[in-house]
């Protein structure tokens, strides 16, 4: 039996979107690259200040780099779910847990912009103290974070009843 019209177009949106995560992972790494390796590579060289100084300047960049490292494994988790809805394989466990996991991360890194770099820039910089980033973007980007993790659990459960019904039959 030929796939149905619309499983065929779910599939074709599901390639072509991995194809934009691929194009995006690589977007991320150039900038996460160039962002960081500047910076990084005139610390590690700089015979002009002292190696608790660089090794500062390097640890701060780490820690700014740490939502676009999280929001990169995001994407590609995403991607491989992708990867496997255009396979067809929409109602797999696998697929789900790793929407779940996309989820996870991103909330991951917003939770990191918000609470995580402003906190260890400040201990690293000043020594101590404590704030919050509060932008009404990241409240946004972090509500819509966590109902993609929802959602992945959802698919979770819609693969375990599918895979019960399938061992019926």
């Amino acid at each position: 039996m030929p796939p149905l019209p619309h499983l065929t177009q779910a599939r074709q949106i599901a390639a072509t979107t991995q194809v934009l995560a691929i194009v995006a992972l690589i977007t991320l790494a150039i900038t996460i690259v160039l962002h960081g390796g500047t910076t990084i590579g005139t610390s590690l060289f700089s015979d002009q200040r002292e190696w608790t100084a660089r090794a500062q300047d390097i640890g701060l960049v780490l820690v700014a780099l740490l939502p676009a490292l999280l929001l990169f494994e995001a994407v590609n988790r995403l991607r491989q779910a992708l990867a496997m809805f255009a396979e067809g394989d929409f109602f797999s466990s696998d697929a789900s847990h790793r929407v779940s996991q996309s989820g996870s991360l991103a909330t991951q890194a917003l939770v990191a912009l918000i609470l995580v770099v402003p906190n260890l820039t400040l201990w690293l910089t000043q020594g101590g103290g404590f704030t919050l980033r509060i932008e009404p973007e990241y409240l946004g980007m972090l509500a819509f974070a966590l109902f993609v993790a929802v959602v992945g659990r959802i698919l979770g459960v819609a693969a375990q009843i599918k895979a019960e019904n399938d061992a019926f039959i």
